[in-house]
């Protein structure tokens, strides 16, 4: 839509162009888009209709039927979107390879403990091997383990939590309680945090550089949140701008957001260029989760190489031993 725009086409041309590329459905959807421009009603309202579409593009195009840059308006959204889908394919690419690793140690431990140990030990109990530690630690943990991964393959308890967790999370309280404890996980909870944060701000500088109110741009803001917690901050945003007028204020307090940037809101409030100092602190917060992710990955990788070393050399041991003992005893 936003090329057709920037294009010259108008809106109706623009949708009717863009059925072209879309499935059966969602060309029923822009019949209906259509049907409702032609009968006279605006697209943010047609669209306000449907929960398919989030409020923060309803809020962009509320201000673009007003000034006629609808382009601009589906550019913006397309950005925003465009960033947290990055920033997701960019978490799920650097976890790929220390969860490959993580997946190779268990698979030997369980796979040495399931099928090398069994006849190892059956050995030494037939030829009266003395067990020494290693052996008899290894077997341990090896034992742990596979209880653990037999947990996880029970079919009826594996399926009883995930409908508890379920049934949980339609709970509106708990709901707000699994998003809080999901921000304090060790190391990526605190990244899982700035990046909500920043698509949190980035999202309210669009708004307020489109035209809106600090009061809409903090209401709409809030749907771009996919954490209930953080969702109910931004509710106490709107609030508090709303009653005290202090944006910077409200901002850094229920956003948590670290003094440094608190100080860039305030000097942004002060110069009256919130919507610019709001898109700085935005790009900082990403570029520090970035930054981050790369540190993350760049020693996760040596550590659980380092592991899957040490298991082995720990497996070899606890078999090699025994039977160097015995051989020495044989001389």
């Amino acid at each position: 839509m936003g090329f057709f725009l920037k294009q010259g086409l108008s809106l109706l041309e623009s949708l009717q162009t863009s059925k072209l590329r879309l499935n059966q459905r969602q060309k029923q959807l822009i019949d209906i888009l259509l049907e409702g421009l032609y009968a006279g009603a605006t697209l943010s309202q047609i669209l306000a209709e449907h929960p398919l579409f989030p409020k923060i593009f309803i809020g962009l195009l509320s201000v673009s039927e007003v000034t006629g840059q609808y382009a601009q308006t589906f550019e913006d959204y397309a950005l925003l979107r465009q960033e947290e889908a990055d920033f997701f394919k960019q978490l799920r690419t650097s976890l790929q390879y220390p969860l490959v690793l993580t997946i190779i140690i268990l698979g030997m431990v369980i796979g040495f403990s399931e099928f090398l140990f069994p006849v190892a030990l059956e050995f030494f109990r037939n030829n009266n091997f003395e067990q020494h530690l290693a052996t008899t630690l290894f077997i341990h943990f090896a034992e742990a383990l596979k209880n653990i991964f037999n947990m996880f393959t029970n079919v009826p308890l594996v399926l009883a939590i995930f409908a508890t967790l379920y049934l949980a999370s339609k709970i509106t309280k708990l709901k707000t309680a699994y998003s809080w404890l999901s921000l304090k996980w060790p190391i990526f909870g605190s990244i899982y945090l700035e990046t909500l944060q920043g698509f949190y701000l980035k999202s309210f500088s669009t708004l307020l550089q489109r035209g809106h109110h600090v009061v809409q741009a903090a209401h709409y803001s809030a749907d771009i949140l996919q954490n209930a917690h953080l969702k109910d901050q931004a509710h106490k945003i709107e609030r508090s701008i709303r009653n005290e007028g202090n944006v910077s204020l409200s901002l850094s307090k229920f956003l948590n957001l670290p003094k440094p940037l608190a100080d860039l809101l305030l000097i942004g409030e002060k110069t009256s260029q919130i919507a610019i100092y709001s898109d700085i602190c935005a790009q900082t917060l990403k570029n520090h989760c970035q930054h981050k992710l790369k540190k993350i990955l760049a020693w996760t990788g040596p550590i659980l190489v380092s592991i899957m070393g040490i298991v082995m050399i720990w497996m070899v041991v606890a078999i090699v031993v025994p039977l160097y003992d015995q051989i020495a005893r044989m001389d």
